[in-house]
């Protein structure tokens, strides 16, 4: 499968466009990525909020292991969903978790590429992560919650003084999200024990919440939903 598959990147190589296109149809037909082979190397370090080729070309090759970047989506522009999917990235090799492309992950990154991609190296983590000691501690505004996961997790929990809505979202957690209320998340980034703080909150007064967890495979699961605390009395 291999030699025909070479094959075929070179015809890619020096076909016409019609034969290109053909050659391309053949991959997909074939249960692969048609720009399988199209990945740039990174050739600079990035971080959150920068807007350039190199960009482009990690979500690129990210966007063909959706257990990394659920989204998919090639913009160009280093945000919030690129900065997860770094985050999934790291994880998944043993990088520290910064979240920006540095040397060691730049590295990582591009010896994939240049070995012709993912390589079969696809998570197939399709199990939600478990909850253990959930424990709150509220006061007259504030409320912490405490709780530990059986694998790495970011968390937040999301909260109001109303009964909570989500959208379901589909496959690895891509369009979960709750609908309106507030939200606060744990500092410890990809982690198994967190600890979240609602602050400026009423006094004597009922909130809903539900505790959002997800892994380094895009999977959520929820301690809730609907859960409630009182604060206490001023």
């Amino acid at each position: 499968m291999k030699k025909i598959l070479q094959q075929f990147v070179s015809t890619i190589k020096t076909t016409s466009s019609f034969s290109t296109m053909l050659a391309i149809g053949v991959l997909v037909s074939l249960g692969l990525s048609a720009h399988v082979y199209a990945y740039s190397t990174v050739d600079s370090q990035l971080d959150f909020g920068e807007k350039n080729a190199d960009v482009t070309s990690l979500q690129t090759f990210f966007a063909d292991n959706a257990a990394v970047y659920p989204s998919g989506l090639v913009t160009g522009y280093f945000g919030s969903l690129t900065r997860a999917g770094v985050i999934r990235f790291q994880s998944l090799y043993g990088i520290d978790q910064a979240g920006r492309v540095g040397p060691v992950t730049r590295d990582k990154i591009n010896s994939l590429i240049n070995a012709g991609g993912w390589g079969g190296v696809v998570s197939t983590d399709v199990s939600g992560p478990q909850f253990y000691s959930v424990y709150q501690n509220q006061t007259n505004n504030s409320v912490t919650f405490t709780f530990v996961t059986n694998e790495g997790t970011t968390a937040r929990v999301v909260y109001n003084t109303n009964p909570l809505m989500f959208n379901e979202g589909a496959s690895n957690s891509a369009g979960f999200g709750p609908l309106g209320g507030y939200s606060a998340s744990s500092a410890s980034g990809l982690s198994t024990s967190h600890s979240v703080m609602l602050t400026n909150l009423q006094a004597n007064t009922t909130y809903y919440y539900t505790v959002i967890v997800t892994d380094a495979a895009g999977n959520v699961s929820v301690w809730g939903p609907n859960n409630t605390v009182r604060t206490n009395v001023q």
